[in-house]
């Protein structure tokens, strides 16, 4: 199985070494670890030897890794400062898209405000409780805003688009809905702020935050939250889908330009995970004396156990590489890369579909429902991703997705006893690929 990526990291040796020695060293051999230590472990460290590089060029002195897709990139961090001679001071910043955005509600003084801060966002479980969630509604609150919208259904039932479109402009028209919005924000807008302080963001001192990516919307949140506060937010990503401003946006193997070619092929659900840390999600701050620590959700201890694997894993891997920082160039690592997540993304093994699927996710910053990433799904369920027949589908509006496992589909698809698995992989990909090309048309007019 090793085999299946030696040949792509034998095109830089100090890579190729470093996987070697992360796997050999490890307790457990098995598929899990084999895939973070010869696709995970490589790709975050070349991404994060990239934002040393890039600050050291651009002459920050701090990078402040977010949590939780930032606490391995932490850990990556140090080891390449310590053995590879940057002078960089590396933090990790307890954040979510869920604590940013409860603090930035307070801010949101009208319909349009509310929408630019997301909490109207579709997700792959929409309903009605799951969007109030998101600003941390109570049961006694959610249901005073449903008075109010004349909303008299089940909170619970999962909405379709139009429903939900529907739901949410009643929520806009609704000046009480505004109202409690704000008011319910009032002190995670404080504690947030003086956590920031804490931290170091309103010093004097050049810095950037780091994190995975996709809509670049934290640091859009950051920028809301800090401004008149501090100098110019500029953020390194992974990943970017859309384009966005230059000289405050920086990714790394792909952007809005060329994503149509690169996110096909990809799973940005699957890297989060890979970026998965041993704590909860933040869900605010709370006051200590002097000091302002963040509330943690808990979290289930195979969760834990996953994210320990990875990160060690990480850890000996970034130990062997960065020794060697001086024979790895940053910009030949990105082919290398795109090749090591495709050849696991796109088209993954049985085995190695079955050993990551146990990882769970949710596209939504309340984090209700964690779901596995990927399911064996049946025929009749799987065929709604075939390209004509989800074409049909989209127009008729009907299902476009299979039952589960909607969260790698190309997982799923290995998990799933059909035949010409790889009609089924076509099928997304080409999807995909319009859907990325048509959003960039939309952007460029």
């Amino acid at each position: 199985m090793r085999k299946k990526y030696e040949d792509i990291l034998s095109k830089n040796p100090a890579l190729r070494a470093a996987a070697e020695h992360a796997f050999d060293s490890a307790e457990q051999k098995d598929t899990f670890t084999r895939t973070a230590a010869y696709v995970a472990a490589p790709v975050l460290f070349c991404y994060v030897l990239f934002i040393l590089k890039e600050a050291k060029r651009q002459g920050l002195r701090r990078i402040y890794f977010l949590a939780r897709d930032g606490y391995i990139m932490n850990i990556i961090a140090r080891e390449i400062c310590v053995r590879g001679g940057f002078d960089i001071d590396c933090r990790y910043l307890y954040c979510s898209r869920y604590s940013l955005k409860n603090a930035l509600y307070y801010l949101c003084d009208t319909p349009e405000k509310a929408e630019e801060s997301g909490i109207f966002g579709r997700c792959a479980r929409q309903c009605a409780s799951n969007t109030l969630l998101r600003a941390g509604f109570d049961k006694e609150q959610r249901a005073e805003i449903y008075r109010a919208v004349s909303f008299d259904g089940d909170e619970e039932k999962q909405m379709t688009n139009a429903e939900h479109d529907e739901f949410c402009r009643r929520l806009k028209d609704s000046e009480l809905f505004l109202r409690m919005l704000q008011d319910n924000a009032k002190d995670k807008y404080d504690l947030i702020q003086e956590y920031f302080r804490q931290e170091g963001l309103f010093e004097d001192v050049p810095y950037a935050l780091a994190d995975t990516g996709w809509l670049g919307s934290i640091q859009g949140a950051f920028e809301r939250l800090t401004e008149g506060k501090t100098k110019n937010v500029r953020g390194f990503y992974f990943g970017l889908f859309r384009r966005l401003e230059e000289n405050k946006y920086y990714s790394f193997l792909f952007s809005g330009e060329d994503a149509h070619k690169v996110v096909p092929r990809f799973c940005n659900n699957l890297f989060e995970c890979f970026c998965s840390a041993p704590h909860g999600m933040t869900v605010g701050y709370e006051q200590d004396g002097d000091m302002i620590n963040p509330v943690l959700a808990s979290v289930v201890t195979s969760s834990v156990q996953l994210a320990q694997i990875q990160c060690e894993t990480a850890r000996r891997f970034a130990e062997s590489a960065a020794e060697k920082v001086s024979d790895i160039d940053v910009d030949g690592t990105r082919k290398v890369c795109r090749r090591l997540l495709f050849r696991l993304m796109y088209s993954p093994t049985e085995e190695e579909a079955k050993a990551l699927s146990v990882y769970t996710f949710c596209d939504d910053a309340t984090e209700k429902t964690l779901e596995p990433l990927a399911e064996k799904c049946d025929r009749q369920s799987l065929k709604n991703l075939l390209f004509l027949r989800r074409m049909i589908n989209r127009v008729k509006g009907g299902q476009i997705y299979p039952d589960k496992g909607v969260y790698w589909l190309y997982g799923t698809i290995a998990l799933s006893d059909i035949k010409f698995k790889r009609v089924y992989r076509l099928s997304v990909r080409l999807w995909e690929k319009l859907r990325l090309l048509r959003e960039k048309r939309s952007v460029c007019r």
